[in-house]
């Protein structure tokens, strides 16, 4: 449905797509906000911050990709672009995203922010490495 919008010949053109940055935002702050109100009980409605994906991402191989100068923000955007192009493409879903992130953010209401922060960046670079085999 939406191949289209994902002909990407490499990882690279992937992480440089604005337009799929924008659209992985949204897909990014879904399924966190689903899976830390899932963990902690209760709807959050949080979003992730660029440093966490930052984080994630320059903590896998995807990141020999990029410029290691890269800012925070673009490093947040090749995440988000990468998550976008996963899932247009049919390699993740919403629910099984969301699913993973559960498995692996352990927070609780008495978690301080700084460690919620790098227990989720920890869970976004597993989720990521987990499907780095669909990325060209």
């Amino acid at each position: 449905m939406w191949e289209a919008f994902v002909q990407h010949e490499s990882v690279e053109e992937i992480m440089n797509d604005k337009g799929l940055a924008k659209v992985g935002d949204g897909i990014v702050n879904l399924c966190y906000s689903l899976a830390k109100s899932k963990v902690l009980g209760h709807a959050t409605g949080d979003k992730v911050q660029d440093s966490i994906l930052a984080r994630a991402i320059r903590a896998t191989e995807i990141y020999r990709h990029m410029t290691h100068r890269t800012d925070v923000g673009k490093a947040a955007d090749a995440y988000e672009a990468i998550i976008a192009y996963l899932w247009m493409r049919g390699n993740i879903t919403v629910q099984g995203t969301v699913d993973a992130l559960i498995q692996t953010l352990h927070i609780d209401s008495k978690t301080s922010r700084k460690k919620e922060g790098e227990i989720a960046a920890l869970s976004f670079q597993q989720f990521l490495e987990q499907h780095t085999h669909s990325l060209p």
